[in-house]
């Protein structure tokens, strides 16, 4: 099939519109100009600007037509710039001058062009005839919001960016008021920026083709001396950075729409929440504690203080005396040299890190039932997916971009079921939202499976030929009481049943599950039971399927990748095997390995109270804020001979340091990190290092050195050196390389160089455990609630806010702290008006463990008996109250159930 242009045939593609046909054959996406049309909305055709005639071939009838919206067809002539075609353009831009500022036609020396002005450049300067500046002119710039600043005298109207506010992050806050010459943008009800329900993602900002809507940073027209591709810092969405620098600073970030990830969005957190990189509060020189005062001291003196208190503990204690603490905030060399120095120059397997803390059961979880504990599927395929099973994730606030994205399939109809005790944003927009008792997940899913069997809407086919142990699954499932399991819940049956039977009739079912599901004293056996329901329906191994874990941090599954875990080192493999002891010594060039697991977070903390646990070197990690039971962690802190911590910031766990260690930032290195659909991405050095900082890999290099290693990819870090010793040792990264990771990365397996990725794990019903195994358990009570709800009625559970993230040490350095100054108890009004407390008092939430004093907000979205809260700000420090209690397998803590009373203060 061939349409032609300017009388010259070329081949066309389905589902192409005219402009698409004219962009990709002269392969210049200016060959027609637009207003109106941006590549991530739906074609609008509202400006005609892209206007072109078409001639038909059978009948040689011309007609003029937006070319943005109407689809290429067989025959069809495109003239796209003929004089008829620019007098038209000409036109249009004239009336559309009539009322915009007249200074604003061209840009300015110190600034870019907007794309309005590169149009206006491209058409012509046309000669305006009708009275200018009577409708627009006198509205008020809105400078009410920390980030996004508006000047409607400028807006022409365009509406991208209502349609980006809808389309693309599903927020509904932008909209058009008035007709005729009174149509304007108005926010929310008619009110300013910040008074509305925006979220602060920046698509409106980036889409709209003036100055009406800019940044507080004025990026998109930036004359940057130089912009850096690089991979955010904050959560495992992932998302790819467009960083503008002048003069050797950070001046604005923008989301390119290359980027495999997000498309050319990102949320307030990587758009806008930099500036914590250069604040006045950053570390800059090294520190050791004398007398209980920090002093600032030279490297090679903090280095030399390190190695001989860790050798004389070593010779004293042995090396299990001592252990590290990883982050997932750091890189993948990062976190694999930290390892690596832990169990190479040190000599013990005690090296644990968040990807345990948060993630630990799905990984376990998941190794048991397929044989790999990552993702199964892209986030790409969402696109093709009937349904969505969300359980025990909120991703719009902790997963922004990728929350979008659910969100928008959430509003357009397709089945959705959201398992939650709290009534979030999509559970309110969901089909089926099950809003079950914290804590009773492993009760949900088997009457989740026991509806799907009752109804015979097993896959029977997928089941027999590629799975295991399912009629004991079955025989266990099918033998449960519903009535029990409702009262053990606190979810209607029959609400489950419907739920189950829409999951199982979708053609394509997919999976996401977060912390909820994760941070439970059965979590790793909720993650197995989930992957029984994939099993059963035949949801696993093809587009649109699959079970999905939200990676809180930015670089979780990348620290577990490298071996950030006391049971497995790099690529998953056990340490306890002879064998692959002496495959890690091979290739890290020593004699030995250490021989048995080692100690997990908790276990430090236990055996430092022992007496056992001498020295623990921490990088990158908030223990203290971010580790339940925040006391606990102090009393074995302060009992321990050497705390060494590598941070950007005097963090409340540095505060405790006997050395502290500043570490350059994200924008001041080379890396990569992995995203939680397994994909590796660069980060790219943006910005000179602040101060005398070092990057994480250059302090661990150094410190081995120190310790008598010799890293063999040479003294100066070098991230893509390191990464080709990881891809040495790691076989899922054989094929990756700095060079070949480019600008979108690749997604592990990478099995050798000419391997491009792997999109889909487990395809066609390969497990890499041979068959999917089913597994089954009975649902039991945490023990935190069994021993402590009597005297503590009210259960607990935390969550994470949009505006920031983790412990805040970053974000709260950001105006991000200006949109959200406040972690707050959530309770429903039933129970505060049992307790006398209202709107905006503040309570004392106490628990066994100690108590806190917080504001309070009153809502329905938390059931009676339920409160909620997030942890991001110090002055709180809500983990003095958790418990210990953790996932059974992996001693994930529970932060999702704490047994907790409160009163009015």
């Amino acid at each position: 099939m061939k349409a032609y242009i300017n009388n010259i045939a070329y081949p066309i593609l389905q589902g192409e519109t005219i402009l698409e046909f004219v962009r990709r054959i002269e392969k210049n996406n200016n060959a027609i100009p637009t207003m109106c049309q941006d590549n991530r909305l739906e074609n609008f055709g509202s400006c005609r600007v892209c206007s072109v005639e078409v001639a038909r071939e059978k009948d040689g009838l011309t007609k003029v037509m937006a070319s943005c919206h109407t689809p290429i067809s067989e025959g069809l002539y495109i003239y796209h710039n003929t004089e008829k075609i620019k007098r038209l353009r000409k036109n249009i831009v004239e009336l559309v001058l009539t009322d915009y500022p007249a200074g604003k036609v061209f840009p300015s020396e110190e600034k870019k062009a907007t794309p309005f002005q590169e149009t206006i450049a491209q058409i012509g300067i046309p000669n305006v005839r009708y009275p200018q500046g009577e409708n627009h002119l006198d509205i008020e710039p809105d400078n009410s919001h920390p980030y996004i600043k508006s000047d409607l005298s400028q807006c022409i109207n365009c509406f991208r960016c209502v349609r980006a506010c809808e389309e693309i992050q599903g927020e509904l806050i932008l909209g058009m008021s008035g007709r005729g010459f009174a149509t304007n943008i108005i926010k929310g009800f008619d009110t300013s920026f910040n008074l509305s329900a925006c979220v602060s993602c920046g698509a409106c900002v980036q889409t709209c083709p003036t100055e009406a809507l800019t940044d507080k940073f004025e990026t998109k027209t930036l004359i940057a001396d130089k912009t850096v591709r690089t991979t955010c810092t904050y959560c495992g969405v992932g998302c790819q950075l467009d960083v503008s620098v002048i003069n050797g600073e950070i001046k604005g970030i923008q989301a390119p729409e290359t980027a495999e990830v997000n498309e050319g969005h990102t949320c307030l957190k990587g758009r806008f929440a930099f500036q914590f990189y250069n604040h006045p509060d950053r570390l800059k020189e090294p520190l050791i504690k004398r007398n209980g005062k920090f002093e600032e001291v030279s490297w090679e003196e903090a280095y030399d203080f390190i190695a001989k208190k860790l050798t004389s503990i070593k010779n004293e204690y042995g090396a299990d005396a001592i252990g590290g603490i990883s982050s997932s905030r750091a890189t993948n060399e990062e976190n694999y040299l930290m390892q690596k120095m832990i169990r190479v120059a040190i000599g013990t397997n005690n090296i644990d890190g968040c990807a345990r803390v948060c993630h630990a059961p799905t990984a376990y979880g998941m190794q048991q039932a397929f044989g790999t504990g990552a993702a199964t599927n892209s986030i790409e395929d969402l696109k093709q997916t009937d349904a969505i099973f969300l359980f025990g994730a909120n991703p719009t606030e902790a997963h922004p971009v990728t929350g979008a994205k659910i969100k928008q399939l959430f509003m357009k109809g397709v089945t959705s079921i959201v398992v939650d005790p709290v009534k979030t944003k999509l559970a309110k927009l969901a089909t089926y939202h099950l809003q079950l008792r914290p804590g009773t997940n492993v009760a949900l899913l088997n009457m989740f499976a026991y509806y799907i069997i009752k109804e015979n809407l097993v896959h029977k086919n997928f089941v027999n030929s590629y799975t295991e142990y399912f009629n004991d699954f079955k025989n266990h499932v099918s033998s449960l009481d519903m009535t029990k399991m409702e009262k053990i819940t606190e979810v209607p049956k029959e609400l489950v049943r419907e739920a189950a039977i829409a999951y199982a009739k979708a053609n394509n079912a997919m999976e996401f599950h977060g912390l909820g599901v994760t941070e439970h004293y059965q979590g790793s056996k909720t993650v197995m039971l989930l992957a029984n329901i994939a099993m059963m329906t035949g949801n696993i191994g093809g587009h649109g399927l699959g079970l999905n874990p939200l990676r809180g941090q930015n670089n979780v599954q990348g620290a577990a990748d490298m071996g950030v875990q006391p049971h497995q080192g790099a690529g998953y493999m056990d340490i306890t095997n002879p064998k692959i002891q002496q495959y890690y010594a091979k290739k890290y060039g020593v004699d030995k390995m250490p021989e048995h697991e080692g100690l997990k977070i908790p276990e430090m903390i236990d055996a430092t109270l022992q007496g056992k646990f001498k020295a623990l070197w921490i990088m990158g990690e908030d223990t203290l804020m971010t580790d339940p039971n925040s006391n606990h962690i102090r009393k074995a802190f302060e009992k321990l001979d050497i705390l060494i911590v590598q941070e950007l910031f005097m963090s409340a766990t540095a505060e405790m340091a006997d050395v502290v260690l500043p570490a350059a930032s994200y924008f001041e290195k080379n890396g990569t990190f992995t995203n939680g659909e397994r994909r590796v991405q660069r980060v790219n050095k943006v910005v000179n290092s602040i101060g005398n900082c070092k990057s994480d890999g250059q302090i661990i290099i150094d410190m081995m050195s120190k310790l008598g290693y010799k890293q063999p990819t040479g003294e100066k870090y070098n991230a893509a050196n390191v990464l080709e010793e990881i891809t040495d040792v790691i076989p899922f990264m054989k094929g990756i390389s700095w060079e070949r990771l480019s600008t979108n990365g690749l997604q592990w397996p990478v099995k050798h160089d000419d391997c491009n990725g792997t999109k889909i794990l487990h395809e066609d019903g390969k497990f890499k455990r041979g068959k999917g195994k089913f597994h089954y358990f009975d649902f039991e009570e945490t023990p935190e609630l069994v021993e402590h709800r009597k005297k503590y009625p009210f259960i607990l559970t935390t969550a994470r806010q949009l505006e920031h993230y983790n412990s805040g040490t970053m974000t709260r350095r950001t105006d991000n702290q200006q949109i959200s100054s406040n972690d707050y108890l959530e309770i429903n009004p039933l129970d505060a008006g049992k307790k006398d407390i209202s709107e905006g008092d503040a309570v004392r939430i106490f628990s066994d463990r100690g108590s806190v004093n917080i504001p309070v907000k009153l809502n329905y979205t938390v059931k009676p008996g339920i409160v909620r809260t997030t942890f991001h700000q110090p002055e709180i420090f809500i983990n003095l109250i958790t418990g210990n209690v953790g996932d059974k397998e992996t001693l994930t803590p529970e932060y999702k159930v704490v047994a907790v009373d409160f009163e009015k203060i």
